[in-house]
């Protein structure tokens, strides 16, 4: 299952490559483009979009435009979270920020551009397939709830204006259900969708996304205490000021939310055939990366 991970990644990476050779933008703008598209990463987010479509029979490479549409916007979303007006990071994703090596401005073009060009990812990908079930509008409506102003922009604002507060659990689950949550719903959500998933079918997906990205955030918070920036690629401890889940409930509490998080996300699937075996192996990985 790891190798099969392993495929899917090399094929979301191949595919933003080839969409960087797409850029038709003065080379100014360009060269960070590229430099977003090409930079390394996890794929978490694309390659939950291809096991939700292949859990009801799509075949990964009918599925590449939108798991790269997923993959941009969370891009999208690093480059202005590193921001000297954000969390002014050094790193991500092992190399410098991107207004450390191109400026502010190009930053913040880039970051929308990237965003721009995801939903026209998103549509076309709706056009070669044309699901029966779902419309255009339906799919990217998903994606725009997802990123907009009741999305990942609210958990970030409030996020942003939180440090030095005393917020409770409800307050920081808010926080990280629309800052990270929200996109691996949608991604979850877009697959399924594309693959022309019954209303009630989606439901599960939905439930599966929403406590596995949940969990993500908190292993996130839990390495940022535990891991260093080599291993991580980015900035670490930059949280301090900030409610974490580590800070509530400690590490060990934080591991053990995140194993119970799982536990939901694999029940809300448990009925679903083999074909589901890649999003069940994707919860257990996450699992395991704090353990």
């Amino acid at each position: 299952m790891m190798q099969h991970f392993d495929d899917v990644r090399a094929r979301i990476d191949a595919h933003l490559r080839d969409l960087g050779g797409e850029v038709a933008a003065p080379p100014i703008l360009r060269e960070p483009i590229v430099r977003a598209l090409s930079s390394s990463g996890k794929r978490v987010r694309g390659t939950l979009l291809i096991a939700a479509g292949e859990s009801l029979g799509a075949r990964p490479e009918k599925l590449l435009d939108a798991a790269a549409a997923m993959e941009m916007i969370h891009t999208s979303s690093l480059i202005l979270d590193d921001l000297p007006s954000m969390d002014d990071a050094e790193l991500r994703r092992g190399e410098p920020a991107l207004h450390r090596r191109f400026g502010e401005d190009l930053a913040i073009l880039t970051s929308v551009a990237l965003l721009n060009h995801a939903y026209g990812l998103v549509v076309r990908n709706h056009a070669a397939l044309s699901p029966r079930r779902w419309s255009a509008q339906d799919v990217v409506q998903r994606v725009v709830d997802a990123v907009g102003w009741d999305g990942s922009v609210a958990g970030e604002a409030v996020d942003l204006h939180s440090e030095g507060s005393t917020l409770d659990f409800d307050t920081l689950e808010y926080i990280h259900s629309r800052k990270t949550g929200a996109l691996f719903v949608a991604a979850a959500a877009v697959g399924a969708m594309l693959a022309n998933a019954a209303p009630a079918s989606l439901k599960r997906f939905e439930t599966y996304a929403k406590n596995l990205g949940l969990a993500f955030q908190i292993t996130d918070d839990v390495l940022d205490v535990t891991a260093d920036a080599a291993q991580l690629g980015k900035d670490v401890h930059k949280d301090e000021q900030k409610l974490t889940f580590v800070k509530l409930a400690g590490i060990d509490g934080a591991r053990k939310l995140t194993g119970e998080l799982i536990e939901t996300s694999l029940a809300a699937i448990a009925q679903m055939r083999s074909t589901a075996d890649p999003l069940r192996q994707l919860a257990i990985t996450l699992r395991d990366r704090v353990k």
